[in-house]
């Protein structure tokens, strides 16, 4: 039985993003459309040190959608600021049920059904010293399969500058943990380096950034190269991007609806590898 579920967790991490890469998924619209960059800021940033928060009041970011093999993805996010920090408290959650149970014999029922699920519990803090910020966050993390489970702690840092002419550079740092055992194995942490700028232009009423990050880890042998475009007209945001490593490319394209305190974005991501459509629907809005 365990040998079987063993199987089963190593072909749903490459596959599905499951067991402890469900970490390094897009949390938001935003940066499932333009990419995961070192400088994208927002309420779950990959970089803790672009969190943000409307100056008197604090935000709120709910965000619902689908990885590749029908795997759910959902995240809610909490940012308050005070004085010159920014508070961030989230919770990101990625889950893959009707899993079924079959040994070696063909049969037409399976044995069992099960589920699968990954969950994070963060809390972070990004704290601005004139042109620098600075942020750390630390993740509860919880992830199960079948009748298994483990535990973990993860730690996250960044840091960015910026420079005149809207010119921002960003480093980032996820995942730096360690988990308890799950059948025999202690889950290896997705650690992840990401560095990156971008450039923001402004054209009267229109505003457009353009970013570009480079990603390395250590489970693959190769880098990630993210590019992204974020084009913003009135009340209106339209965000594109694409990536490349090794085999794999992957364009994605997005929109927005800014309506005051409420911000509604679409992202949706294509892949050379034709294993899905990956696509999160992000609601932001402003307390009181």
């Amino acid at each position: 039985m365990h040998s079987v579920s063993k199987i089963i967790l190593t072909l749903l991490v490459p596959l599905y993003g499951m067991g402890t890469q469900f970490l390094v998924l897009p949390s938001s619209a935003e940066e499932l459309s333009i990419g995961s960059h070192s400088t994208l800021q927002g309420l779950f940033p990959i970089n803790p040190a672009l969190f943000i928060a409307s100056e008197n009041h604090p935000d709120l970011s709910i965000n619902r959608g689908v990885w590749l093999g029908d795997v759910v993805l959902a995240q809610i996010g909490y940012n308050q600021a005070m004085e010159k920090k920014i508070i961030h408290v989230g919770l990101k959650y990625s889950g893959l049920s009707d899993l079924e149970f079959r040994d070696d014999v063909p049969r037409d029922n399976a044995l069992a059904e099960f589920s699968s699920f990954g969950l994070a519990l963060d809390a972070g803090v990004s704290i601005t010293r004139e042109t620098h910020k600075f942020g750390l966050s630390l993740s509860y993390i919880h992830m199960g399969l079948y009748t298994e489970q483990s535990k973990g702690m993860g730690l996250n840092l960044g840091y960015v500058r910026t420079f005149k002419r809207g010119l921002t550079m960003g480093l980032a740092l996820q995942n730096l943990g360690k988990m308890t055992k799950l059948i025999a194995e202690s889950p290896a942490l997705p650690t992840r380096f990401t560095a990156g700028i971008s450039k923001q232009l402004q054209f009267n009423e229109y505003k457009n950034t353009v970013y570009g990050s480079l990603e390395w880890n250590p489970v693959t042998s190769t880098s990630k190269y993210y590019f992204g475009n974020q084009f913003r007209w009135d009340r209106l945001s339209i965000l594109a991007g694409f990536s490349a490593s090794d085999s794999v490319i992957e364009s994605s394209l997005g929109f927005g609806l800014h309506l005051n305190r409420y911000q509604v974005t679409y992202g949706i991501k294509v892949g050379s590898q034709n294993l899905g459509l990956p696509q999160i629907v992000s609601l932001k809005l402003t307390l009181p």
